[in-house]
């Protein structure tokens, strides 16, 4: 598609789907439904579409970065769907128009974003220090990993890494650096520092005391109780003027919406867009959001995949009445959910409400889960099964 130049009020009518996310994977996959109403759809995104779900464990090196990225190209195309490969630079909300990054616009009818989560640093970044890689964009950590490989093979060591952040994603992360050490024949040298008194620090007191055994255990450094306020030339520097010495510093916490729901001059905040039940702007009846860059008015949601994905149906439900001039779906998100930490050392820990498991066949599981989401896309663009 090269141009769209049709006003919304002229038929066909269009819904553009800005980011190939959870959500949006599930719609396009649904491109037949609205042909049949002679309504275009149409898939902006500048990249492929990476899976949060394998992230960590493609960082250890257990997967690779194919088995953990879909082409969203390809899946339109399969599909009946219209993509373009470029970046939303604004969006005008009067005249229901996007531009993109290479100038073209773009009109829509009704708009749906869901273009995920970036990492903003807690501090500002120095001109010289260690290099930063924020957690999102996921594609941040395929670069860490092959860098860090880079390190490895040439020196036969690992460079030093420190993980701000003592979350389930900093915890993840700082298991899979040591997986990636450990896979690589050489000590790990990983620092995980984090503000709270414990890992996981929402988790029970039990459950915190085992994990941090476990990664002591495979060599981790903790800085419990430590807050980075700031680089240095060879580190990272704490509150209390303490030194962090790194090369690299991934940065796992400071999560929030992309700036660009904060640049349509509808409700938002650091969350997301202010979405209603129906998991649309407050505001504007024609702009819907899901995942990372949605935040949900009816109560707060955990910046987790599984609402991305379960939220999907009732977006692609609600675009439909749209069409339809049909009364909305409200989403109903579930109270508890089943989270799955891959370790990095062929172990994964599982936990449900105030119930965890920790062994080798909770990575099984997660895996035969991760796997499955894939397929399910990658099946309608590929004659094989190639995960």
């Amino acid at each position: 598609m090269s141009e769209a130049t049709h006003s919304p009020t002229t038929l066909p009518r269009r819904v553009v789907l800005v980011g190939a996310g959870h959500a949006h994977l599930h719609i396009v996959a649904e491109a037949a439904a609205y042909a049949e109403r002679n309504v275009e759809l149409l898939l902006i995104d500048p990249s492929d579409f990476w899976y949060s779900g394998l992230a960590t464990g493609m960082l250890s090196g257990e997967y690779s970065a194919d088995e953990n990225r879909l082409d969203p190209a390809e899946l339109a195309a399969a599909v009946g769907c219209e993509f373009i490969r470029s970046e939303v630079q604004s969006v005008d909300i009067p005249e229901q128009q996007l531009t993109l990054g290479d100038g073209r616009t773009v009109t829509y009818d009704w708009l749906s974003l869901n273009i995920g989560s970036e990492v903003a640093a807690p501090w500002t970044p120095a001109d010289s220090g260690p290099t930063l890689w924020p957690v999102k964009p996921i594609p941040g950590l395929h670069r860490l990993r092959e860098t860090l490989l880079a390190t490895i093979k040439n020196q036969r060591q690992m460079p030093q890494v420190c993980v701000v952040g003592g979350g389930a994603t900093g915890t993840e992360i700082a298991a899979n650096l040591i997986g990636l050490a450990e896979r690589c024949g050489v000590k790990p040298a990983v620092t995980l520092v984090t503000r709270s008194k414990q890992l996981l620090p929402h988790r029970s007191n039990g459950l915190s005391h085992k994990v941090t055994d476990l990664l002591l255990a495979r060599k981790l450094r903790l800085r419990l109780g430590e807050n980075v306020i700031s680089e240095t030339e060879n580190g990272l520097r704490t509150a209390t003027g303490q030194i962090i010495e790194c090369d690299h510093a991934v940065l796992a916490v400071g999560l929030q919406a992309k700036a660009l729901t904060r640049q349509l001059g509808l409700s938002a905040n650091k969350n997301g867009l202010i979405v209603n039940a129906a998991m649309q702007s407050i505001d504007n009846p024609t702009v819907f959001a899901a995942g990372d860059c949605a935040d949900f008015q009816p109560r707060s949601l955990a910046k987790v995949g599984v609402f991305g994905v379960r939220a999907a149906e009732t977006i692609h439900q609600n675009l439909l009445a749209s069409i339809d001039d049909k009364p909305l779906q409200k989403y109903k998100p579930q109270r508890l959910w089943l989270a799955i930490l891959n370790l990095g050392n062929g172990t994964a820990l599982a936990t449900w409400w105030k119930f965890w498991w920790l062994s080798a066949g909770m990575l099984r599981w997660k895996d035969k889960i991760d796997r499955k989401f894939m397929q399910r896309y990658r099946q309608l663009y590929q004659s094989d099964d190639t995960s």
